[in-house]
């Protein structure tokens, strides 16, 4: 297995540890809003589980790709917003710093192995990280 895909299957089974951890604790403290944190954990293990399936060759197809590459960018926005929101807040929560990095990390890994993919069999690019 390549190192490239090694990481990235490593980084999709850690966020959907951390998205799994994230929703228990929102369904058990039911704090204002806390269908929102469910729903947003929900997504993230899906997406993390589009991307195990895309890169160990489980799902294949143009528009699976697309989803998998359009989750990848709001990987990486939920994560910046995450780190911003926490570092420049007046609560720390290292936690929350260490799941936005991850999901940075996971989504650009995505983008950057799906991209070659999107661009098209005649392009000049180079698979990432192969």
């Amino acid at each position: 297995m390549p190192p490239m895909r090694t990481l990235l299957n490593g980084l999709c089974w850690l966020t959907i540890a951390a998205s799994a951890w994230l929703g228990i604790m929102f369904a058990v403290l039911h704090r204002p809003g806390y269908e929102r944190g469910l729903g947003m954990s929900a997504l993230l293990v899906l997406q993390s589980l589009l991307v195990l399936a895309i890169t160990n060759q489980r799902l294949s197809g143009r528009n699976w790709r697309l989803v998998a590459a359009g989750g990848a960018a709001g990987l990486a926005w939920a994560g910046a917003s995450a780190v911003v929101k926490n570092v420049s807040g007046p609560h720390f929560e290292g936690y929350a710093v260490i799941i936005g990095v991850l999901l940075i990390l996971q989504g650009l890994l995505t983008a950057g192995r799906l991209a070659p993919t999107l661009v098209g069999s005649s392009s000049k690019v180079h698979q990432f990280g192969n």
